[in-house]
C-alpha cells in the first residue's frame, strides 16, 4: 500500500543511525500513545468510531459546494483531487478572493447542489462571509431545491443553522481542525462526491497499526519525524514535498498547513514547501541542488498511474526508444533522486501502490501521526494555533472600523 524509503536521508552523511538512537524517540512515542489512548487527542478514535450511516442522506446532488478554510477544507480537497482528478462537479470556496468566489457562484446551479458550510468554531470570518454570499444568491431563487449542511460546533454559524433549520453535523472537540479530515469535515462532502469513505478509513486503520509499532525502523511516521527533527537541528529546516503525481497537489497544500500550524511554535518548526515533478525540475531543482543546503526533500510517487500507454520516440541521437509513458516521469524522479543524493541533499521517498481511497487514507494518517510524534520531540502543543488568533482579532477590528 505504501513504501517508505529513508536510506538517502542517511547516505548523505550528516546524520546516522547513531544520531537517531540518541534522540529520545521512545518517550515521544509513549507520550503520544498516552494522549491517543486517554482521549486527550481524538484523531485516532474517529477512524474506528465514525458512524458512516449518518451520511446516507447526503448523495444524489449534481454539484457539491464546500465552503471552509484551512483544516475545514484542505483534507477534503487533498483526497478528492487525488482520487477523482478528472471530475468537475466539485466547487471549493476556500478564500475571500472575490474573483474566485464570485466566478464560482456565477456558474454553479445552487438548486442542484448540496452546500457544505464548515467551521469548527463557527466564527471563521471567510466562511461566514462566503455563507452570506451564497444565502443571498439562494434568496433570489423562486424556490431552493438544493440542500445546505453545516458542519460546526458553535459560534455564529451554528446559531444561523439552528435559526434556519439546516442540518448540523458536529466535530469531536478533541480533534483539531487540521486533523479533522477523518470526521464529518472530510467524510460528509467526500461521500456526496462519490468517494468511497469506508476505504479512506480502512487505509487509515492499516497505517495506525503500523504506527503503533515501537520499533522505529518499522514505524515510518516515527522515523520520518525523527529524521526531520534531527535535520532541523542542523539547519535544514525546509521540508519539501516533491510529488511526481500531479493529482497530489492538494495533498501538498494540506501538508503545508499540518506542518506549519502544528509545529511552528516557541521558535521551533520546519517550513513546508510543495513541488510538482517533473515540472519543478525546470524551475526549482537548480535551487535544491546548488543553492543553500537547508532542505530535506520527500519524493512522493506511485507504482501505477491510472492512465498510461505505450509510446515511441527518438532520443537526441535519433535512436528509437519504446516504453510506457509513465516510465518517463518515473525515471525523471529516479534521476533527480540520484542527483540530489550525489550533491549531499537528504531525500526520502514514499511510494504508493496506486492512488486510491485506501492509500490516501494511509498517507494522510501517517503524517498526522508524524506531527504528533514531532510535537512530543519539541515538547510543544501540536494541536493549537495561538499566534493565528492575533491576526483574526485585528482583521475583525479593521472591518468594524470600516
Amino acid at each position: 500500500m505504501l513504501r517508505y524509503d529513508y536510506e538517502n536521508a542517511l547516505k548523505v552523511g550528516e546524520i546516522s543511525f547513531e544520531d537517531v538512537n540518541k534522540v529520545d524517540f521512545y518517550n515521544a512515542y509513549l507520550n503520544l500513545m498516552e494522549k491517543l489512548n486517554n482521549g486527550t487527542i481524538g484523531f485516532r478514535d474517529v477512524i474506528y468510531k465514525e458512524d458512516l450511516n449518518k451520511y446516507k442522506s447526503l448523495n444524489g446532488y449534481e454539484n457539491v459546494v464546500v465552503v471552509g478554510m484551512g483544516g475545514s477544507i484542505l483534507g477534503t480537497m487533498a483526497i478528492y483531487y487525488a482520487t477523482f482528478p478528472f471530475a468537475n462537479n466539485a466547487y471549493f470556496i476556500d478564500n475571500s478572493d472575490p474573483e474566485k468566489t464570485l466566478s464560482i457562484l456565477k456558474k454553479v446551479d445552487l438548486n442542484n447542489s448540496i452546500i457544505y458550510i464548515i467551521s469548527k468554531s463557527g466564527n471563521t470570518l471567510e466562511t461566514l462571509v462566503n455563507y452570506y454570499l451564497i444565502k443571498k444568491e439562494i434568496e433570489k431563487l423562486n424556490s431552493f431545491e438544493g440542500k445546505i449542511v453545516f458542519i460546526t460546533n458553535g459560534g455564529k454559524l451554528k446559531r444561523e443553522a439552528e435559526k434556519n433549520n439546516y442540518e448540523i453535523l458536529s466535530i469531536p472537540e478533541n480533534v483539531p481542525g487540521r486533523f479533522s479530515v477523518f470526521t464529518a469535515v472530510g467524510l460528509a462532502p467526500l461521500y456526496s462526491l462519490g468517494v468511497d469513505i469506508s476505504k479512506i478509513l480502512e487505509g487509515a486503520r492499516v497505517m495506525d497499526k503500523i504506527c503503533q509499532n515501537e520499533d522505529i525502523l518499522k514505524n515510518p511516521a516515527l522515523l520520518n519525524g525523527v529524521i526531520h527533527y534531527l535535520y532541523e537541528k542542523k539547519g535544514k529546516d525546509i521540508s519539501v514535498i516533491m510529488s511526481y503525481v500531479e493529482s497530489l497537489k492538494y495533498f501538498g497544500e494540506w501538508y503545508k498547513q499540518l506542518i506549519g500550524e502544528s509545529l511552528g511554535k516557541k521558535g521551533n518548526g520546519i517550513t513546508p514547501m510543495l513541488s510538482i515533478g517533473a515540472k519543478d525540475q525546470h524551475s526549482l531543482l537548480q535551487l535544491y541542488m546548488d543553492g543553500k543546503k537547508d532542505k530535506v526533500i520527500t519524493f512522493i510517487t506511485t507504482e501505477t498511474y491510472r492512465l498510461d500507454k505505450e509510446i515511441e520516440f527518438e532520443d537526441l541521437n535519433d535512436e528509437k526508444i519504446s516504453c510506457m509513458y509513465s516510465d518517463v516521469i518515473k525515471y525523471e524522479q529516479k534521476a533527480t533522486e540520484i542527483a540530489l543524493t550525489n550533491n549531499k541533499v537528504p531525500n526520502i521517498k514514499i511510494t504508493l501502490d496506486e492512488i486510491n481511497e485506501m492509500t490516501m487514507g494511509a498517507l494522510l494518517y501517517m503524517y498526522e501521526m508524524q506531527v504528533g510524534f514531532m510535537g512530543e520531540l519539541y515538547n510543544i502543543n501540536a494541536y493549537n494555533q495561538p499566534a493565528v488568533e492575533e491576526e483574526k482579532k485585528i482583521c475583525w477590528k479593521l472591518l468594524k472600523q470600516k
